[in-house]
């Protein structure tokens, strides 16, 4: 936690650690699809190359992210990421059970996946948090 009188909540979340079953799972399909396309290519580049692109992908799974909720915005620090938005970007969001999506449409578009931020609960209160969401994003609905 910082010393930041501003900063209202701050957690990390690390996928790869929450849950070790589906960690263990994770591996072992990731061995076999890399088994599989060894077998079928009979080449070593062609799977290093096929592990580099797999792993790339899953790096938030990988690598634990932190979130920083502030007054005025909220930041995500990932592992090659950091990003800042205020919290008057944001129109709308959607909660599920593993996070919630901060939108900045005031009605669902399918660009809100690229422009949005979403928000792991992680280990976190999730009812704190979605108050605390609340009270700072107000929805649009002039738009």
């Amino acid at each position: 936690m910082s010393d930041d009188p501003l900063l209202q909540h701050s957690w990390t979340v690390h996928p790869l650690r929450d849950n070790w079953i589906r960690t263990l799972l994770l591996f072992v399909l990731l061995a076999l699809i890399f088994a599989a396309v060894h077998l079928s290519f009979q080449s070593i580049s062609v799977t290093v190359l096929t592990a580099l692109c797999i792993s790339c992908s899953l790096y938030r799974y990988f690598f634990p992210s932190r979130y920083d909720f502030y007054e005025d915005r909220i930041e995500v620090v990932s592992f090659s990421r950091r990003s800042m938005k205020p919290w008057s970007d944001f129109r709308s969001f959607y909660a599920d059970r593993n996070g919630v999506l901060l939108s900045p449409f005031s009605r669902p578009s399918r660009l809100e996946n690229f422009r949005g931020v979403y928000v792991r609960f992680g280990n976190s209160g999730r009812l704190e948090l979605l108050d605390f969401i609340r009270r700072k994003v107000q929805p649009d609905r002039t738009s």
